[in-house]
């Protein structure tokens, strides 16, 4: 292997810190179209609806019904955030909430028809969009992300610090 790639602490000065760095530049560059994309998405279900009640909406239609205790934990978000979400959600009529049939002191969250059907116009684009940036790469290319991001998706989250 060629030194100039060895990554460790024993790479060579610059190697791996200049990797990184690109790496990070490129994240930010990722998450700023991602925050960007995700405030559009949610207008194109509703006006109103901010972001964190999209994000809601996206993990319940992986996860639903879920308790409204769960959604914060599941997002890393304020219990409060979620709450108030949620209430804009289900005023909107995108969500509903109803007691859980174990424990009626816990309401469930679970998508409503029509968010639904706005979340598989959107789901629809995304994939569409994401086709089109990597359609004129090699199939291994792209299964070689899909890895990488995985290998990067292992690691566990980091603790808030404090």
């Amino acid at each position: 292997m060629d030194p100039a790639e060895r990554v460790g602490p024993r790479s060579p000065a610059g190697g791996l810190e200049d990797a990184v760095d690109e790496v990070e530049r490129q994240f930010a560059t990722l998450m700023s179209g991602a925050r960007r994309r995700m405030r559009d998405y949610a207008a194109l279900v509703h006006p109103d609806l901010t972001p964190l009640g999209f994000t809601i909406l996206v993990l319940l239609r992986q996860c639903a019904p879920l308790p409204q205790s769960e959604l914060a934990q599941q997002l890393h978000a304020d219990k409060g955030a979620v709450s108030r979400s949620v209430t804009q959600l289900e005023d909107l009529g995108l969500v509903t909430r109803t007691p859980a049939p174990d424990d009626r002191r816990v309401a469930l969250v679970a998508l409503t028809e029509a968010a639904r059907q706005s979340l598989v116009g959107i789901t629809e684009r995304q994939r569409g969009l994401l086709h089109d940036r990597v359609s004129a790469w090699r199939v291994a290319e792209v299964r070689q992300l899909g890895d990488l991001l995985a290998r990067l998706n292992e690691f566990p989250p980091v603790p808030p610090a404090g």
